[in-house]
């Protein structure tokens, strides 16, 4: 974090603040342990030694140390431009109680940050994802810019970036039961392996054929979607209920066994 500790030169005051940039950094690291704290296999340690164990399948190997960096590459303010959803404008004055108030504006932030993991020999990488967070906020004279809406950006960013780690290395996800008839499928995984309310889920059947050199390809061929936990639908530590996305019952193409995968937030 040292690079973004001393670069503030450009873009918006609050994002060049330091005292802002250090609560920014405390907030990333807050956030990321969280999310890290979500998957089964991992174990937090100190942060100034290798910060995560990774515990063999079975528990029959001794547990190997990983190191995880974290860095914000960017943030950055914007002031919402275009028409709002509101209908006001954002340089219209308007009348309240006989005085004068500047009407409310919209900002956005958005945040870049870059999380690696790395092999207990500590320099061989084995992935760095990337996570982009946006959050808005409506301004005016009674709730002015501040740097809150600095941290929802960051730890929305550290939230997708974590996001693709499920998405990489978590384990085969598939269709364990159905309800409803086919409305709602149950993933093999649940909120012990990061999975939220919200998320969306591409169902897919891996199909085989020939390639160009005779040899077999496997492609993935998509014969649904669907919403985690839509409709109060429950998620449990090992499965989570997903609502298919524009159900027929009588063109069914999600069963059991069904492959299943998260799709990374936009």
């Amino acid at each position: 974090m040292n690079l973004f500790l001393t670069s503030t030169s450009g873009g918006h005051p609050l994002c060049q603040d330091l005292a802002v940039r250090k609560e920014l950094v405390v907030a990333f690291k807050s956030q990321l342990r969280d999310k890290v704290a979500t998957i089964k296999d991992f174990k937090l340690l100190d942060e100034h030694a290798p910060m995560v164990s990774v515990t063999a399948e079975g528990g029959t190997a001794q547990p190997q140390n990983y190191l995880i960096t974290y860095n914000i590459t960017s943030i950055d303010l914007s002031e919402r431009s275009g028409s709002l959803s509101t209908g006001r404008s954002r340089n219209v004055l308007g009348k309240k109680n006989g005085q004068t108030t500047e009407n409310q504006k919209f900002w956005d932030a958005v945040a870049k940050v870059e999380v690696r993991l790395f092999k207990p020999n500590g320099t061989e990488c084995i992935f760095s994802f990337t996570g982009d967070g946006k959050y808005t906020k409506m301004v005016d004279v009674n709730n002015p810019l501040s740097k809150d809406i600095l941290l929802g950006a960051v730890k929305a960013a550290a939230d997708n970036a974590m996001a693709g780690y499920i998405v990489k290395f978590g384990p085969p996800i598939f269709v364990t039961d159905t309800c409803q008839n086919g409305a709602f499928m149950r993933l093999s995984v649940g909120a012990s392996f990061g999975v939220q309310s919200g998320q969306r889920v591409e169902f897919y059947r891996n199909k085989v054929r020939k390639g160009a050199t005779g040899e077999d390809e496997v492609s993935r061929q998509v014969v649904g979607t669907g919403i985690v936990g839509a409709h109060d639908a429950p998620i449990e530590n090992d499965g989570a209920w997903v609502l298919v996305n524009g159900y027929d019952a009588k063109a069914r193409k999600v069963f059991r066994w069904t492959s299943a995968r998260i799709l990374p937030t936009k």
